[in-house]
Formats: C-alpha cells, structure tokens, sequence
C-alpha cells in the first residue's frame, strides 16, 4: 500500500487562504457602518441627557410653563437645539403637560428626542 503524505497540499492552503480572506474583507466592510451607528448612538444618548436635565429643571421650578416655546442650544453651537413649552389639559385644569424636544440633525436627516411629563404645579 502507498503511503499517504502528511501535511496540507498546496490547493488547500490557497482554498483557506481564499476563505479567510473572503470572511476579512467582510469584517472591513462593517466597519464604516459600525462606526456610524456608534457616533449616532452617541449624539443620541447625549440628547437625551440634555433633555433630561431641562425637564428636572423645569419641574424644580414648580410653576406652570409658557404655551409659546423657549429653545437654546445647549452645545453652544447650531448643531443640537432644545425647545420647551407647557400647556394645560384639556379636562383636568390643575393638571400641565411640560415638554421638552431636542432635534438635530445627522448625516442630513433630521433626528430628534421628545419628553413629555404632566404635573400638578
């Protein structure tokens, strides 16, 4: 009987080779779209905080809000605007709605962050 060789010929090294290299270039073209939703997770994470901090601001003061929208831009820049307003509910007049929404805007559409809480002042 021959003898089989040991080791890996030269057609299966090229085949894992080929495998690896396919599996590879798939990871590669993840990652821009990886890194992507990592800066918008972040943008909307920090939106949220800025709402946050707003609407405990708001309730601190335990008055009734202005119908007509405040806004500022928290960053210091155009890129994240923060509006607030109250208003009554229809049906329950010691009741207020408080809002805050925080829009920006990402990769040319717009992206935004809504709370929405109803008080007794």
């Amino acid at each position: 009987m021959p003898k089989r060789p040991n080791g890996l010929s030269m057609i299966e090294v090229v085949v894992a080779f080929g495998v690896l290299a396919t599996a590879l270039l798939a990871l590669l073209g993840c990652m821009p779209a990886a890194a992507r939703l990592q800066t918008c997770s972040t943008r909307s994470t920090q939106a949220l905080y800025l709402a946050e901090q707003k609407m405990d601001f708001l309730l601190k003061q335990d008055q009734r809000q202005a119908t007509t929208p405040e806004s500022d831009y928290p960053l210091g820049d155009l890129s994240l605007n923060r509006q607030w307003w109250g208003g009554p509910v229809s049906g329950c007049p010691d009741l207020q709605r408080v809002e805050v929404l925080v829009t920006w805007l990402e990769q040319g559409r717009p992206h935004e962050v809504h709370l929405q809480c109803f008080v007794v002042p």
